[in-house]
């Protein structure tokens, strides 16, 4: 099979005239139902988790401005996917507009890509949804899910030195949510749509009641040296390895007489000395740094230090022994930690080229941004997760009474409804509570219990378990339309022939892909149960991000090859606007780590590999070029 069969474009007439025959889908949405099914996929586990996540972690309060950069992105992207979608009306989404402008491959590619957005969207927001289960039940004073059964096994349980098994509550949701799916589309959009009211109003409630109880301290007052240290996560395995390695594991156990929970006690003392120490070390460096700079004097490098001893001094090595351990562990705990600060910066800090920022980065960490130009980027990065559901609006495009009409507005609609909600909501939570104390799984109903504990409120522990009720509706719509959308994606690769015909089977009395969404679920329920959120949500980021560079090339490209098409929305400053879309998420990509560019590309390969060795021979495209070669007279497909 040649070049041409590869790069192969779809008529964009035959992209349109697929919307007919007997796999179409019901057109039953309107623009409000595409509006929820926007709101109910961004408004999830973003803004119940991620903002908390990210707000901890990377950007502190200046998180609310990763938000407007994350939305300044997606806001491009919209506008060009507003246009597209409008013109092409079918499943497929970005990959149905890529194979009628790029070609077979790119569009394959995409495809692929789309697969991972999807899936591990979907996968991210279910091992969220147990956090949100425990709450809800602690705050009716119910049974709580042990916390071996809520979590992946590679992440650790706070306070203890014991390993997770599974996150049980989120396969449990998946199953749920798969048999939902597999009914209809018109009953999973009401589903949807009446958790949608459920979550806003949760939303709402939380901005309006939390905006009493904002201490604007937590935005400007706390010192920078009291910030996060992500990289104190890798303690915990630099004290495993020095008892293993001085025979301190299991196997010195019956030698020496001592118990499990012996070495369990011993191991989590070792783990708070050092974090104590690598605290102090690092506020060391730290005001060693601000004053080389110039920005503090003497006196406040010695106060930063003596106050920073002070707080952590119960928790610092108390024997001789200990002091010993401790100050052979530090240096290769700083110097992990000078590793995990590089990465921050992504693939940028990888390459190198984050030293040519860094001075920038110095000149913007402050009380409100304490991670700096990195944290504020990387936080964007992060956050762009809660975005993904203007782009699954496209996918629904096929189901539109009025696509050319209902479309955009569905899009732009959702995209600006939910950029002020969540930049509120941002506010709010950094407002509550300080940010080095949010909690990771949930943070804002966690904001609200501690709340309600600490000033004895019923009416804080009852908002608590509303907020905890809310969260369980907004994640479990963003996992309906999330999957829903997935769906669509295998259905649209199966219509081309690029996957199994199973894959494209509508069942015959709901007129849903039902072979296609049973077996997604499969793959998601193993996926939430057994790896960490962190890790997932990355991966959707960048597959999203790709996603939306490459459909603002596509609207580029087509404004050139078909310039007088019909375009019932036209987005205004196509060549201004496409190119920033594109350099923009760009940007964000290069500051996701490494290690997920890594897992992209073995995702990119696994599916060139499935391309070569399945889908080129099967495709519909590639097969009536074959013809049209033979049987001269053919009217072509390629445009």
């Amino acid at each position: 099979m040649s070049l041409k069969h590869i790069f192969a474009r779809k008529d964009f007439d035959v992209l349109l005239a697929e919307m007919a025959g007997e796999n179409r889908l019901r057109r039953v949405l309107g623009p409000v139902a595409l509006t929820s099914l926007g709101v109910g996929a961004i408004i999830g586990a973003g803004i119940f988790v991620l903002t908390g996540v990210a707000a901890a972690d990377d950007g502190g309060p200046a998180i609310v401005v990763s938000f407007a950069v994350a939305a300044v992105g997606c806001a491009f992207a919209a506008l060009c996917y507003a246009e597209f979608a409008a013109m092409a009306p079918v499943a497929g989404s970005v990959y149905a507009y890529a194979y009628t402008t790029l070609g077979e491959i790119f569009a394959w590619i995409i495809g692929w890509d789309l697969i991972l957005e999807y899936s591990m969207g979907c996968a991210v927001v279910a091992s969220s949804w147990s956090g949100y289960l425990n709450e809800f039940l602690r705050a009716l004073g119910l049974w709580e899910v042990p916390a071996q059964l809520c979590s992946d096994p590679f992440t650790g349980i706070e306070g203890t030195a014991a390993s997770p098994l599974l996150n049980l509550p989120s396969v449990l949701i998946m199953i749920l949510v798969t048999i939902v799916l597999v009914v209809g589309i018109r009953e999973s959009a009401r589903t949807n749509a009446a958790l949608v009211m459920i979550k806003v109003a949760v939303v709402l409630f939380v901005i309006v009641v939390g905006a009493a109880y904002i201490d604007s301290a937590n935005w400007h007052g706390i010192p920078v040296s009291q910030r996060v240290l992500p990289q104190e996560r890798m303690l915990p395995d630099l004290v495993k390895n020095y008892l293993r390695d001085e025979g301190g594991g299991p196997a010195a156990t019956a030698a020496e007489g001592t118990s499990p929970s012996d070495l369990e006690r011993r191991e989590i003392q070792l783990r708070s000395q050092l974090a104590a120490a690598y605290r102090v070390d690092f506020v060391q460096q730290e005001s060693h740094r601000l004053l080389q700079s110039g920005r503090i004097s003497a006196d406040e490098a010695d106060r930063m230090l003596a106050e920073i001893t002070e707080k952590v001094r119960p928790a610092l090595p108390q024997t001789e022994e200990d002091r010993q351990i401790i100050a052979g562990l530090l240096p290769m705990a700083r110097e992990a930690g000078e590793k995990k600060a590089t990465a921050k910066w992504g693939l940028l800090g990888a390459v190198g080229l984050n030293r040519w920022l860094v001075p920038i980065d110095d000149a913007v960490r402050s009380p409100f941004a304490p991670y700096g130009l990195a944290g504020i980027m990387l936080g964007a990065s992060i956050v762009f997760f809660a975005y993904i559901g203007f782009d699954s609006i496209s996918t629904h495009a096929e189901e539109a009474r009025r696509p050319q009409r209902d479309v955009p507005i569905g899009i732009l609609t959702s995209l600006i409804l939910c950029t002020v909600l969540y930049m509120a909501v941002a506010l709010v939570i950094t407002g509550i509570v300080p940010y080095p104390q949010i909690d990771a799984r949930a943070p804002i109903a966690k904001a609200f219990a501690d709340r309600a504990a600490s000033e004895q409120s019923p009416l804080l522990r009852a908002a608590t378990g509303l907020i905890a009720a809310g969260g369980l509706a907004g994640m479990t719509s963003v996992l309906l339309v999330t999957f829903l959308s997935q769906a669509r994606i295998f259905m649209a690769m199966a219509r081309d022939g690029l996957l199994p015909p199973a894959f494209g089977k509508v069942h015959p009395r709901f007129r849903t892909p039902h072979l296609a969404t049973m077996l997604t679920g499969a793959v998601i329920c193993v996926v939430a149960a057994l790896t960490p959120i962190r890790k997932l949500a990355e991966m959707v980021n960048i597959g999203t991000l790709l996603a939306f560079v490459m459909v603002c090339a596509a609207v580029l490209i087509l404004r050139v090859q078909r310039p007088d098409a019909e375009r019932p929305f036209v987005c205004p400053a196509i060549w201004i606007v496409a190119p920033l879309g594109i350099l923009v998420n760009l940007v964000l990509m290069l500051f996701l780590p490494l290690d997920t560019w890594l897992r992209l590309v073995v995702w990119l390969l696994i599916g060139l590999a499935i391309y070569f060795l399945y889908s080129r021979r099967h495709s519909r495209v590639s097969q009536h070029l074959l013809r049209e070669i033979q049987t001269p007279g053919v009217e072509p497909i390629d445009a």
